[in-house]
């Protein structure tokens, strides 16, 4: 729910309770003129009552469901600040992945620097480094470390005695 339908349930609720407030002071003035009799007047006065009471009921439901859906836009506002904060890093990564290899125009310096990143990534795990530490220390994104030691480990289940270093 976006911002200008919150916008219009306030302002719908605020309409409500002053359409409500109008009514009872009409009906007041009404009862005042009409009947002078007390006993008629109480039994009116309470059958208002009991309407102003579920109305008052119904705005503090509707207040309830206002701040719920007030949270739900906190907490989307929340997660989509933490996306955009890891796309933001990713991209970090990847403007200097390419400036590294727009550095170099050979080919086969970028394919032994693959090499070499896997070779590196898989020393690094073997000394017990976490997934964060060797993404951080290669400058590479978390997905490929996970990738390369996830291929390395099937790999090893499918043939031991390869080495894919």
């Amino acid at each position: 729910m976006n911002f200008i339908e919150l916008r219009h349930l306030i302002l719908l609720q605020l309409s409500i309770d002053f359409g409500i407030f109008v009514v009872f002071i009409f009906l007041i003035r009404r009862l005042r003129f009409l009947d002078k009799g007390s006993s008629s007047l109480n039994t009116k006065l309470k059958m208002y009552e009991s309407f102003l009471t579920d109305a008052d009921n119904t705005s503090v439901k509707f207040k309830g469901m206002l701040q719920e859906k007030k949270d739900i836009i906190k907490n989307l506002n929340e997660q989509l600040e933490k996306r955009i904060k890891s796309l933001n890093t990713l991209l970090n990564r990847t403007e200097t992945l390419l400036f590294k290899q727009g550095q170099s125009n050979q080919d086969g310096y970028v394919q032994d620097s693959l090499k070499n990143h896997t070779k590196k990534i898989v020393e690094l795990a073997k000394k017990g480094f976490d997934l964060d530490d060797i993404a951080e220390s290669l400058v590479i994104p978390k997905e490929e470390v996970m990738l390369v030691l996830d291929l390395k480990k099937k790999i090893c289940q499918l043939d031991p005695k390869e080495d894919v270093s």
